[in-house]
Formats: C-alpha cells, structure tokens, sequence
C-alpha cells in the first residue's frame, strides 16, 4: 500500500522542471513535501499527446463520506468498474523522491523507500476528472524482497524512460506495470 510520498524540488533536473512549470500553470495550487492522502500534487499525464504536469488530488472519493481511494491493485484494476476505465485510458506519473511505509510491530517505525541512486521515481497511477479536478489512485503490486519485510504491498514505480510510453500506450502500459521492480533503499525516518 502506498498512503504517502514525498516530492521535493530538489530532486534533480526532472523535478525541477515539473516545479517549473506547475508554478507558470498553477501558481499555488499543489503541495510538494510530503503527499497525504487529499492533498494536490503534481501528476503527470498525456493531454493528446502532449507529456504535461498538472495539479491533481491524491485520492478517488470512497463510498463513505471522508473516505477516500488511495490505491489500486494493478492485478484486478482491469476488472473493477472503478478503475478499468482509466487503466485503459487515464494513466497518470506522479513524481516522487520516494514513499512512506510502516513496520507492523509495536514500534511502527516509519521508513522512506527510495530507489537507490535516483533523485526521482515515477509512481504509476490511473486518474478520473471528478467536480473538475484530476484524482488519482497509486497502482500497486506484490512487495518485492526489498519491501516485503515492511509490507506486503508497494506502489508500481517504472523508470524515466517510460513514462511516455506508460502513458501513451495501453497495451504497453499493462505490460510495463507487470515488470519486476526496482531495488528499493530504506531508512527510518
């Protein structure tokens, strides 16, 4: 599961021109730091064709007042009613410098998992317009071995060179989004 990521301006060239253009388009209406649930953020998405950053809403409304969708299954969103749709057309990036899980002891230790080396990640997820704005939920997967001891679930992240293709293809999205993940690197925080 995936309930929070960071997104810094500092993290590389990519993030830096996200921020830049976010803050030419939308001057003061996304959030950066770290992403809770219902909080704006920048996300990434196809506008026909064009790679553009747009402020969008972490979290599809629940079926219960305040509650709110944070996650889909990668393996069962092609069959829900609430998320084929976008699967197939309304995939969204959204950058991130790395994200929150918790151990299960006692302690609830909260640990930052990034990928080694890399300043970015790009968390895949599908997007809906509701009341005008972009929501988005975070795909998920399996844990690999690098996240397993934490928790069973991870966010799908895919590298640089494929998030156009993530979000242009259909078809090669499903595949990219059943790929082995990346090593992850954990610290307490």
């Amino acid at each position: 599961m995936c309930g929070r990521y960071n997104f810094t301006r500092d993290a590389g060239d990519m993030a830096e021109s996200i921020v830049e253009m976010m803050d030419r388009r939308y001057p003061g209406e996304y959030k950066t730091g770290e992403i809770f649930p219902g909080d704006t953020a920048p996300g990434v998405l196809n506008d026909n064709g064009r790679i553009v950053p747009v402020p969008a809403v972490f979290g599809f409304p629940g079926f219960s007042d305040g509650k709110l969708i944070i996650n889909a299954r990668s393996e069962t969103a092609a069959e829900k009613p609430m998320f084929s749709d976008s699967l197939r057309d309304q995939r969204i990036v959204l950058p991130a410098s790395g994200f929150y899980e918790w151990s299960h002891d006692e302690k609830k230790t909260k640990y930052l998992f990034t990928v080694g080396g890399e300043k970015l990640i790009y968390l895949c997820g599908i997007y809906k317009i509701i009341d005008g704005k972009h929501r988005f939920a975070i795909l998920t997967r399996d844990a690999n071995a690098t996240m397993i001891e934490t928790h069973n679930r991870m966010p799908i992240i895919i590298r640089k060179e494929y998030v156009r293709t993530y979000l242009t293809d259909a078809a090669a999205a499903i595949r990219l989004i059943g790929n082995a993940s990346p090593i992850l690197t954990r610290e307490a925080v």
